[in-house]
């Protein structure tokens, strides 16, 4: 992957990361001031039910504590005489109250007679077997108890719901019965020219395992009741809070019991919010933040494919350039860049082939004046000045008659008969992993060994003497000025280093085995070569060998016994 394309994959990647981290983040937030704000209003709309009840209760026991205190209504509730609703209706102030009841003191509920003010508020068409059955839970307790009940017109199907408070009445410590009062409910009816669009919050009554209420639309009611009923049909829990979805349209809901711990079924009170206004904001936020993203990443997107390019193409220009040098063309046409950065590297870059360029001319003279593979060693450091013991095998090769040769001559034609002599002996050399030496005049020295050993040195070097032999044969035949070639062949330990000083030396070796390969050289007559006993003793009987009379050779106090090569059976 180019970097053009990876700067634009993380700009991307970055600008797609911020913006899907911004949008959660403001979802979050949103969605925690929300619950905030939804969590008041359901905590407003509670207390404000709450106050209007704590205020019928009081009323209620001011009622309770009034007719406690009537010796005519103790004497007729204890007689169970049925002119006690008159009684208690001269001592009541009903106020808001639309009906009342009175028990006896085991919780039997006593029948008012027709036309009593007790049945005021009450449908005309009440069925009062429900409303005794439902107001059983008032019998007499020790105090003031509060429920709710649902009584419908046995004439229609509208139902109302009223909060029913019972109190006791007692007089010197004896309960003699209880005043239940009737209060119906109009929190859960929809004001008049009022809408559900217009509403904060949509209270109902969860009652008897039914949604009570019009003031929410009825589609909602079947996916209210089935929440209610998963949090409430198990267990009575004080309060519960939920979410739910009808038709895409998320609701939430709470749930308060009202009347904790009290004899009478318990009741929620039920707040239904609608979350479609804050959903739609949601989704305009976020239909916001991903158009802003998407800009952002256009933009930034932009910005990195100029900045990409101000780098790219100098580094293409470098590339090309680095191809170029690999071809030899060490002064290449680089793109500068318009960055500082860029303009440093493409000068550094510059000098470095200027450097790469003087190294390759240098290495170019010293493998013209040293062997290619000890130049390479020179330049990799790994020859220092002074020298090593190597067992070596050394080769002098020198044409015989060349002072004759050369007499007379001009000297450009001796060099090009050289040139062409040596060229071919050198390529032979090559072949046979040889290092070449020296060239000293129309001699060529020889090591198989040194600076490196490719193993079996010694019969290396006795192949490539018989090839150079067979070469210079083959050159006599193509050419009009025949030479003959005589070789000296050594094996054995020498000192293999460069020697000179620190700013000028030569790698050669040193010892009497290169000094025993030139005399053997010298004796070695045209077409000859001759092998000193220990170069014989490491070729096995492949090849074949005459043993030379007794030497006697300068600088050599003993006479030595060489060989002479005849042939080799190996190719």
């Amino acid at each position: 992957m180019t970097f053009r394309a990876r700067l634009q994959q993380a700009i991307i990647g970055l600008v797609t990361a911020a913006t899907a981290a911004s949008l959660i983040i403001a979802q979050r937030q949103n969605n925690a001031a929300h619950r905030e704000m939804l969590a008041l209003m359901f905590e407003q709309q509670f207390a404000s039910f709450k106050r209007d009840q704590e205020r019928d209760i009081t009323l209620a026991e001011r009622n309770a504590k009034r007719l406690s205190e009537s010796v005519r209504l103790f004497a007729v509730l204890e007689a169970g005489d049925p002119d006690a609703y008159q009684v208690a209706a001269d001592e009541l102030r009903l106020d808001d109250f639309d009906f009342f009841r009175l028990t006896d003191a085991e919780g039997a509920i006593l029948e008012p007679p027709a036309g009593s003010r007790a049945d005021a508020g009450l449908f005309a068409t009440t069925d009062q077997v429900a409303l005794n059955a439902q107001l059983k839970s008032a019998s007499p307790q020790q105090s003031m108890a509060a429920g709710y009940i649902e009584l419908r017109s046995t004439e229609s199907e509208s139902t109302r719901i009223y909060r029913i408070l019972s109190a006791p009445i007692r007089n010197f410590d004896q309960t003699v019965g209880a005043l239940i009062l009737g209060q119906e409910m109009r929190d859960f009816e929809l004001p008049e020219g009022a809408n559900f669009e217009q509403k904060r919050g949509m209270p109902a009554m969860w009652l008897n395992a039914q949604l009570i209420g019009k003031t929410f639309p009825q589609e909602l009611a079947a996916g209210i009741q089935q929440e209610l009923k998963q949090s409430t049909d198990s267990e009575k829990p004080m309060s519960t809070e939920r979410m739910f979805r009808v038709e895409s349209v998320g609701y939430r809901l709470v749930a308060n019991c009202l009347n904790p711990g009290a004899s009478f079924p318990p009741a929620y009170y039920v707040s239904i919010f609608s979350l479609a206004g804050f959903e739609a904001q949601q989704r305009l936020l976020m239909i916001q933040i991903i158009s802003l993203g998407l800009g952002a990443v256009a933009l930034a997107s932009l910005i990195g494919f100029l900045m990409a390019r101000q780098i790219a193409q100098p580094i293409h220009s470098l590339v090309r350039a680095t191809h170029e040098i690999q071809q030899g063309n060490y002064q290449p046409i680089i793109s500068a860049g318009t960055t500082h950065e860029i303009r440093t590297l493409a000068g550094a870059f510059q000098d470095m082939a200027a450097g790469l360029a003087l190294k390759d001319r240098y290495h170019s003279v010293l493998s013209m004046v040293a062997d290619p593979r000890v130049a390479e060693q020179l330049m990799a450091g790994k020859i220092q000045l002074g020298g090593e013991l190597r067992e070596v095998t050394v080769i002098f090769c020198d044409i015989r008659g060349y002072t004759a040769l050369s007499a007379g001559r001009d000297p450009r034609e001796v060099i090009e008969l050289l040139n062409q002599h040596m060229g071919a002996l050198t390529r032979v050399v090559y072949r046979h992993h040889g290092v070449i030496n020296q060239f000293a005049g129309d001699a060529i020295m020889i090591l198989f060994g040194a600076p490196t050993s490719h193993g079996q040195d010694a019969h290396n070097a006795v192949q490539c003497a018989l090839e150079m032999q067979a070469e210079r044969e083959r050159l006599n035949r193509e050419t009009q000025e025949p030479l003959g070639v005589g070789i000296g062949i050594t094996t054995g330990l020498v000192v293999a280093g460069c020697i000179g000083a620190e700013n000028r030396a030569d790698y050669t070796v040193i010892g009497d085995r290169v000094n025993l390969a030139a005399r053997l050289c010298s004796v070695a007559a045209a077409g000859e070569i001759v092998l000193d006993e220990k170069t014989r003793s490491m070729l096995g009987s492949a090849i074949v060998t005459k043993p030379t009379e007794p030497l006697l050779l300068k600088g050599f106090a003993e006479s030595i016994i060489a060989h002479h090569l005849l042939k080799s059976s190996t190719p």
